[in-house]
């Protein structure tokens, strides 16, 4: 729309976030037990509205960018259904939405990774803003692991101040916003996929030097990239 109107996208942004949360405590299997429980289920519907729009915003032009909104329309209505079938562990669904909505967490990561690092923020600004939003993130990936509230919270906190703080050592490398992208989403995948298997009680050394090698094979991956360019 022009002029643009950001309060339309925060906006929609809240309203999908309430609109999560109703849809989550109407489940039949659900217990509100604190406010947080059912936060969280918010998070990443909400996050992915905002995600979506500052993405096309910033890196889609011309028609493409109704056709890409209406895939992230799509994807946000699957995430907060997801949501919902995802309250009772026990579900017919709760494992394909579990494996939806672990890869739409990536994509809407990597969206704001992308954002955020493309525009000329301060780097103060730009390390809290991706530590947010790791934050809130790795809450939703966690909480397969059946950790709401304060313990989620803390473990969310530490990998949003460890990606916090690989944002601002990025600003020492001259790399485009895709690829620092691609490094900080890379740094996401490790840092959660660690600390699940940790919660899990199932981390070992082949576990290990299978992340270990993944992660290095992508990050080689960019470091060519940027090379080729």
């Amino acid at each position: 729309m022009r002029p643009e109107q950001p309060w339309i996208l925060l906006l929609t942004t809240l309203m999908v976030a309430l609109g999560t949360d109703g849809l989550v405590k109407s489940h039949p299997r659900w217990v509100d037990l604190r406010p947080i429980d059912s936060v969280v289920y918010a998070f990443l519907p909400a996050l992915a509205v905002l995600g979506a729009g500052l993405f096309i915003d910033h890196a889609i032009e011309s028609y493409a960018r109704q056709g890409m909104a209406m895939a992230a329309a799509v994807t946000v209505g699957l995430a907060a259904f997801g949501e919902y079938q995802t309250v009772d562990p026990g579900g017919r669904l709760y494992g394909p939405f579990r494996i939806f909505m672990a890869v739409a967490t990536y994509l809407v990561a990597f969206s704001f990774f992308t954002v955020i690092y493309s525009r000329d923020f301060d780097v103060p600004f730009a390390a809290a803003f991706v530590a947010g939003v790791s934050a809130l993130l790795a809450m939703e990936l966690l909480r397969e692991d059946r950790i709401v509230g304060r313990s989620s919270l803390l473990v969310g906190i530490a990998i949003g101040l460890t990606l916090g703080e690989f944002r601002a050592a990025l600003y020492f490398y001259p790399l485009d916003g895709l690829l620092a992208g691609a490094l900080l989403l890379i740094a996401f995948y490790l840092a959660t996929g660690i600390v699940h298997h940790i919660l899990d009680r199932d981390l070992d050394l082949a576990t290990a030097a299978e992340y270990v090698v993944v992660t290095a094979g992508a990050a080689a991956a960019v470091v060519a990239a940027k090379a080729i360019t």
